[in-house]
């Protein structure tokens, strides 16, 4: 905050790449081909630039990087199964940080009105 006030904006721009549809019905292969989609994994995957970076400055090791991968695996897996395990949440919880400082009278509009949730007409 300090240097925004002070300096001005902090613009970043993130360049990335889908590698997978739309949706379910949109396998992501009737508009380009899997070799188009293989190459650009290959050549400007974020994830993996951000390693190659961080092990060609020598902030870490390839070591620990598998080390690293390995945590966030079993940690992400762990989730996974609490997930599958938790009951279902309320359906009043389905609509709760959805935003950013989301007032509770933000009004968020459901599959139909019935579950909508907030004031009509409020955006804050």
């Amino acid at each position: 905050k300090k240097h925004a006030v002070e300096v001005g904006p902090i613009v970043v721009e993130f360049d990335t790449y889908r590698y997978h549809g739309h949706s379910m019905s949109d396998p992501g292969i009737t508009y380009r081909n899997r070799d188009e989609v293989s190459q650009v994994r290959a050549a400007r995957d974020p994830v993996d630039r951000a390693k190659r970076y961080c092990i060609d400055t020598e902030l870490v090791t390839e070591a620990e990087i598998k080390e690293i991968d390995k945590e966030v695996k079993a940690e992400v897996a762990a989730a996974v199964e609490a997930a599958k395990a938790a009951p279902p949440p309320e359906q009043s919880e389905l609509w709760t940080d959805v935003h950013v400082g989301q007032s509770k009278d933000f009004f968020m509009r459901g599959p139909d009105i019935s579950t909508s949730s907030g004031v009509y007409g409020t955006n804050r």
